[in-house]
């Protein structure tokens, strides 16, 4: 483990955690004991985890990075980076953009000849922001190479391929874009990619456990990965890196990650002007905000100003953090594929924050969602504006006029309920600059109200609160201070419902609810107890059913019947939600009760809330789940379900054949593990196309 402080940090945390109930080490055992609980469920084999707060660092490994020679994780495990490589290629870009060796809106071909011509022009702007219209991986091949790959060669795989989309007017998460990039930083600074980011990136941050992964080169604590196959903890599938060498091909630690945010922080490898372009949302030629800058994700949560990345490859998992205005980053690797690296990451900001994480509002009703999303969407965009620029969007009175109204009129119950679906195509343009951002106007001419109003601090109630009690205190503040809200207010009817809401919020989001996680190794009768004494009676509360969903999904792929009693209590606290009806018809079907599956998945297809848990992608998701867990049977009775809800839908009856063509393939196999010398069956595997989803 890794502990650094000095005596100004220890007194800088002593004010930061001042009036919190609980101090930095009591929130850190939480945190060991939430990933020695979870990992068991998950079967993560090994994983690493970090956090830095200002110059403080806790890193810690737990379990092991290699199972075979009983290896322990630690601090300096070594982890494939996966796709929070891009991160650093788009700082090698910007670097090389300062230095005067390209500009973001030169083609690509200017430094990458040897890429052809498209129909478009594609520009490295463009290519930073995934707006190029570059594909993605697109068949099975090109996820499992197996063999070294120069830039050449790694460009050509996609070369040939036809853009997806004219460049800008929409976004296509392409790895392939990235690898663009990587030939375009060799272009551009005549050295080959490895060799620029370690002389201009790595070596001058101290990051001297990162590189370029490679089979050949012996590296230090190199971490070995695992998969689960058929319930069965495996190896790995080895696959060569270097073909994705730009958008995946790097190595690296849990402490490197944070000296990588430390040194963009400090401005030791990018000007403050560079990061800022970097951290800004990039906008598609029709007003859309894409949520992703040049190579880092950027989604508000609970009102922070949140940068992050993931990783997904074959052997790891990853997710790197940071939250700018709590001078805080958070940095996970693990070595099992099938984890879910955002549970574990941020888990860990919301104990050390002591705030709810991303957690939404249940009402009942669709219709009434819509306006809660309205406020929390306006919220999030807006509150996280005004923590990173310290002023609201804009001051001018005509703009924050129309953007007041746009809220209100479209976020208004009345109009909901009558034209719900423009009221949704409205609220969600509510934060695009397609809408004139008035969400986002809105929101942070709020909290700079509010600001001015109680001070700074006050922010951070916010940040633990939500929506409700945000909008709720500026309303009262226009109450009974007129000139200070400038006549810019939301409707009667709004601030009716916003008031009605305040009080069972108040209620319902509490100390026992605000940092609550609800996992597979949870005593849900406890917590249902507790739950529902404290949700009764409300007309809002908390939205736990993603956690007891999960949780779910884990005990009935693992085939343990505590998943019934999860699901059953996620459907006694949310008895309108598509997604508890569902999540117990998944259950059943595990256990091969169909005939009750397909009656809760009836109700659920009615049911006013978490509609989209029913749609066509999301049960064939379920039934991948299945399928890859080595569930046949309930893979099979779930796709036949979705075949009778949805028959015009032909993925559920490929989805079939593939699960009778798997099962073929077992007996052939079985048959010939009786007579090796059995002809036909060798015949017949031979002929098997077995198309995984």
């Amino acid at each position: 483990m890794v502990r650094k402080t000095t005596t100004l940090m220890l007194v800088f945390l002593a004010f930061f955690y001042l009036g919190r109930a609980r101090n930095l080490e009591d929130r850190i055992h939480e945190y060991e004991n939430f990933v020695e609980k979870q990992m068991k469920v998950d079967r993560v084999p090994g994983l690493s985890v970090a956090f830095m707060k200002g110059d403080y660092l806790w890193a810690k490994g737990f379990g092991y990075s290699d199972l075979e020679n009983r290896v322990l994780a630690s601090e300096v495990s070594s982890y494939r980076l996966a796709s929070i490589t891009k991160t650093m290629t788009a700082v090698a870009i910007l670097q090389l953009m300062e230095k005067g060796k390209l500009k973001l809106d030169d083609e690509a071909r200017k430094y990458v000849p040897y890429f052809p011509e498209k129909k478009w022009p594609v520009t490295i702007r463009d290519l930073l922001g995934h707006l190029a219209g570059i594909s993605h991986y697109r068949s099975y091949p090109e996820l499992h190479i197996k063999t070294h790959k120069d830039t050449r060669e790694a460009i050509a795989i996609f070369s040939e391929f036809n853009l997806v989309a004219k460049p800008g007017t929409e976004f296509h998460y392409s790895s392939y874009g990235y690898n663009l990039l990587g030939a375009v930083v060799e272009g551009a600074s005549k050295m080959p990619y490895g060799k620029y980011m370690k002389e201009n990136i790595w070596e001058p941050l101290g990051m001297k456990n990162t590189c370029m992964d490679s089979p050949d080169e012996v590296i230090p604590h190199r971490v070995r990965g695992y998969r689960i196959v058929e319930g069965k903890l495996k190896n790995s599938e080895f696959v060569d890196m270097s073909s994705r060498f730009a958008a995946g091909g790097t190595r690296s630690t849990v402490v490197d990650l944070l000296k990588f945010i430390r040194g963009i922080r400090d401005g030791k490898v990018l000007k403050p002007e560079t990061v800022e372009k970097m951290f800004t949302s990039m906008v598609t030629s029709e007003g859309y905000l894409t949520d992703y800058g040049m190579g880092w994700m950027l989604k508000p949560r609970d009102g922070h100003f949140i940068i992050y990345h993931s990783g997904a490859q074959a052997e790891t998992r990853t997710l790197l953090v940071y939250i700018p205005s709590e001078d805080l980053a958070v940095a996970f690797g693990c070595n099992l594929e099938n984890a879910n690296p955002y549970l574990y990451g941020f888990r860990l900001v919301q104990v050390l924050l002591e705030e709810p994480w991303g957690l939404g509002a249940y009402t009942g009703d669709e219709k009434t969602d819509l306006v809660y999303y309205a406020l929390e969407d306006s919220f999030n965009y807006g509150l996280s504006y005004f923590e990173r620029y310290k002023k609201p969007l804009t001051e001018d009175p005509e703009e924050l006029k129309k953007a007041f109204s746009y809220f209100s009129n479209y976020a208004s119950p009345s109009f909901v309920s009558k034209n719900y679906r423009v009221a949704s195509e409205k609220i969600k343009k509510g934060r695009h600059p397609i809408a004139g951002k008035a969400f986002i106007k809105v929101g942070s001419f709020v909290a700079w109200k509010l600001s001015k109003a109680y001070g700074g601090e006050r922010m951070d109630f916010y940040h633990r609160n939500g929506a409700i009690p945000f909008f709720e205190d500026y309303l009262k503040l226009c109450n009974s201070q007129r000139e200070l809200c400038g006549g810019l207010t939301l409707s009667s009817e709004l601030e009716k419902l916003i008031k009605k809401w305040g009080k069972d919020w108040k209620r319902t989001l509490n100390d026992d609810t605000r940092t609550l996680f609800i996992g597979a190794f949870s005593d849900f009768s406890k917590q249902g107890k507790v739950l529902k004494r404290i949700f009764s009676g409300a007309s809002i509360y908390p939205d736990f059913t993603g956690q007891l969903t999960e949780a779910t999904k884990k005990l009935y792929l693992n085939g343990d019947r505590r998943s019934l009693i999860a699901a059953e209590l996620s459907l006694q606290l949310y008895p309108d939600s598509a997604r508890a009806l569902s999540s117990l018809a998944n259950a059943y079907v595990a256990f091969g009760e169909i005939e009750k599956a397909m009656e809760l998945y009836r109700k659920a297809m009615k049911a006013k809330t978490h509609k989209s848990a029913v749609s066509p992608g999301a049960i064939f998701s379920y039934i991948f789940d299945f399928y890859d867990a080595g569930n046949l049977k309930a893979a099979l009775g779930l796709a036949e379900i979705a075949a009778k809800l949805y028959p015009s839908e032909a993925k559920f009856y490929r989805a079939i054949g593939d699960i009778y063509l798997k099962r073929a393939r077992k007996y052939y196999q079985r048959s010939l593990e009786v007579d090796p010398n059995y002809e036909y069956p060798w015949k017949m595997l031979k002929k098997l196309d077995i198309h995984e989803f």
